[in-house]
């Protein structure tokens, strides 16, 4: 386990402590704030955080103001559906001065910019409900460009309009290629564009605003750094990290401007009370002391925090069950919800490896290092931790007597750096398993708790959005020879460290301020115990299976705006295993790739890749609604198909699904048969293999 040491956060704390400067360069402030003046104060704290404490010390000039003034646009306007030329021509002049502007707590470019967008918005929407009411040509020959950075913003009202046309056209024969009726794809999209656009712009607050211009600043320094408004930030550490929250456990969407449950939460308040089902509308809440409280037009982040409370408490749901005109109040009592189907699940499953020999394989399938760091450290014994939840299933898969085990961090995009060391340590006696980089140079984290909770053979599974703290584990594993590790070509090649701040902290007189929100700051980057970064090129794997996510483009950490960059340092001494050795590893890859030959859903699946591939390298695609499906309606196999549409969907069941394996996965059975091939000739092979420096006598088994 990892040693908490008083040093382990001295780097943040320094890099933090020059910040101390920004309060009072603020000066004394009044009891009261106005919320334009704690906006522009929001502002400045975040300007001096990032200059100040971001590893890669960044100076806020007219440079960084250029890349920030183009990444707000974009982030209103991903899609250049929206401003046109003149637009983006009355824009320019301030192109240098946002560095100029933020230093004196000024917004007011992101507020001329959020209008226009809105005056466009509101231009673009009759237009869209327009065009839906009179109907497309899908007889006509054209074609629709998928890249809007091939893409130049429309000159005028016509042009944009056209663009829509498209749009919207594409977005229909989408829906019909998934069997959609004509009409029934309408509707859909009049209330997809009524409800996520323009209803969701049209109600935003400056908050909300502030969230969009600060990102966009911090996001042209490096991709993973952003401001959090409050409500953000309490959602972020109740729900990402800690995994729980307090309400009636049911998830909502918006729908003609009332909130509709999607999902009751198994477990939750309202799944025991029973009455609230999917497809219900909530109309109100009725308050303790009598009034109503309408959710018509209500933002659905407001909907939800009013419903949301502290457990024990009540409250009176006014609902409209589904498909009905009836009115009826439910009283459901609030709990504390622990969101179980986001928890490292385990499953013994029983399978022939290919020489015959029976196998025991305990699986875990960890979709995220998640944990309340804070109860940990405190020591209390019903703690949220995945390396908690991971410890008990491993003793679990002991008694079953597995003959390996296998960890599965397909899609696990990351969470808690410590999390991620303490994991680590449930497989490896002591030694480094990651060092950081900060202001202060460069800290070691060590498991230096002596024993594993398993010591047997160990495989882990990898995709392309496996990053940050899976990536500190795969490396791990890899770097001590301890396990197979198997996948995708890489991991995301996401390396660095974020860390929360809280504005507040840094007001030199807190008292009569509203909560500022949190900056998410990247403060350190990670490197392995071999000396190479995480970063952009992550973790490879011993035994790659293709995948169409090896060919998507712009996934990964290099593809990302203002990516830091690769570097490496001397790397530490560490015990190695032997688990894994050259000659291993060259037997598996070589059974692996034979098999895959000749199965026929490999051959489908190679088949599919090179369409997706050739299909990507063309970015018009035709309108006519033959040649549409003929270009994405395919006769192979529909797991075939899954797997090119959903790469990761196999790794990650339902929230009701008790499988944590899809044993009926073409993929997950080449898995087993490579995990199987591991443990029946891994022993002989690494046997009669030379001795790796450092390997211990007992570990050769």
């Amino acid at each position: 386990m990892p040693r908490i040491s008083r040093h382990r956060f001295k780097g943040i704390a320094a890099a933090l402590g020059v910040v101390v400067g920004v309060s009072a360069m603020l000066g004394a402030q009044d009891a009261k704030i106005d919320p334009s003046q704690a906006d522009r104060i929001t502002a400045r704290i975040v300007a001096e955080l990032i200059e100040r404490a971001h590893l890669s010390k960044p100076e806020i000039d007219d440079e960084v103001s250029a890349k920030w003034h183009e990444k707000f646009i974009e982030s209103l306007d991903r899609g250049k559906l929206f401003f046109t030329k003149d637009d983006l021509a009355e824009f320019e002049p301030f192109k240098d001065e946002l560095d100029d502007q933020i230093r004196r707590g000024d917004l007011s470019f992101a507020q001329m910019v959020f209008e226009r967008f809105r005056t466009r918005l509101d231009e673009r929407f009759e237009a869209i409900n327009a065009m839906l009411d009179e109907g497309f040509d899908f007889e006509v020959e054209e074609t629709y460009i998928d890249d809007p950075e091939l893409l130049d913003y429309p000159a005028d009202a016509e042009e944009a309009n056209e663009r829509w046309r498209k749009e919207l056209k594409y977005q229909l024969l989408v829906q019909m290629l998934n069997d959609t009726e004509y009409d029934e794809a309408v509707k859909r999209l009049k209330i997809r564009y009524k409800d996520n656009l323009y209803r969701y712009f049209r109600q935003f607050e400056m908050l909300e605003l502030m969230e969009f211009y600060l990102s966009a600043l911090s996001q042209s320094i490096d991709p993973h750094s952003e401001y959090m408004g409050w409500k953000n930030l309490e959602d972020m550490m109740n729900q990402q990290l800690q995994l729980s929250l307090e309400g009636i456990g049911a998830s909502l969407t918006m729908e003609d401007g009332l909130p509709v449950i999607k999902e009751i939460i198994p477990g939750g308040a309202a799944a025991k009370d029973g009455r609230l089902k999917a497809e219900d509308k909530i109309l109100a809440v009725e308050k303790e002391d009598g009034e109503i409280e309408d959710f018509y037009e209500k933002k659905i982040s407001d909907v939800v925090r009013v419903i949301r409370g502290k457990r024990g408490t009540t409250v009176k749901l006014i609902v409209q069950p589904a498909g009905t005109k009836e009115r009826k109040t439910y009283d459901i009592v609030r709990e504390k919800i622990e969101l179980a189907d986001q928890h490292a699940k385990g499953e013994v499953i029983e399978t022939t490896a290919p020489d015959g020999t029976p196998l025991k394989i305990g699986v875990i399938n960890l979709p995220s290092f998640y944990g309340d760091t804070a109860a940990v450290r405190r020591g209390d014994a019903n703690a949220v931790s995945a390396t908690g939840d991971c410890k008990k299933l491993l003793a679990e898969f002991e008694e079953q007597g597995v003959d390996c085990v296998m960890i599965d961090l397909r899609g696990n995009g990351g969470g808690l750096l410590l999390e991620a060391i303490s994991l680590s340590g449930l497989f490896i006696d002591t030694g480094p398993v990651v060092r950081v980089r900060d202001a202060d140079g460069i800290l070691p984290y060590n498991d230096e708790d002596a024993g594993t909770a398993y010591d047997g053979p160990l495989a882990v599974l990898i995709s392309h959005t496996s990053a940050s703290a899976s990536e500190i584990f795969a490396g791990v594993i890899k770097d001590y020879g301890r396990g197979l590790v198997i996948g995708d070509s890489s991991t995301f090649g996401k390396g660095t460290v974020q860390s929360i701040i809280d504005l507040n902290n840094w007001l030199r007189n807190p008292e009569g301020f509203p909560n500022l929100g949190a900056l998410r700051l990247t403060i350190q980057q990670f490197y392995r115990a071999n000396g190479m970064s995480t970063q952009v090129r992550g973790v490879t794997p011993d035994i790659h299976i293709p995948s169409v996510a090896d060919h998507i483009e712009k996934l990964g950490e290099g593809e990302m705006d203002n990516a830091l960059a690769f570097d490496e340092i001397d790397p530490l001494p560490h015990e190695h295993w032997g688990r894994v050795s050259p000659e291993l590893i060259s037997q598996l890859i070589d059974r692996s790739s034979k098999r895959r030959e000749e199965d026929e859903k490999f051959q489908k699946q190679a088949e599919a890749i090179q369409k997706f591939i050739d299909r990507q390298t063309r970015k018009d695609l035709p309108l006519k609604k033959d040649l549409f499906i003929a270009e994405f309606k395919s006769d192979e196999d529909d797991e075939v198909e899954d797997l090119i549409d959903q790469p990761e969907s196999m790794a990650r069941p339902a929230a009701d699904d008790k499988k944590v394996w899809n044993r009926e996965s073409f993929y997950n059975q080449e898995v087993e048969k490579i995990v199987g091939d591991y443990v029946t000739i891994g022993a002989e092979v690494v046997a009669s293999a030379p001795v790796p420096a450092g390997v211990r006598d007992g570990d050769r088994n």
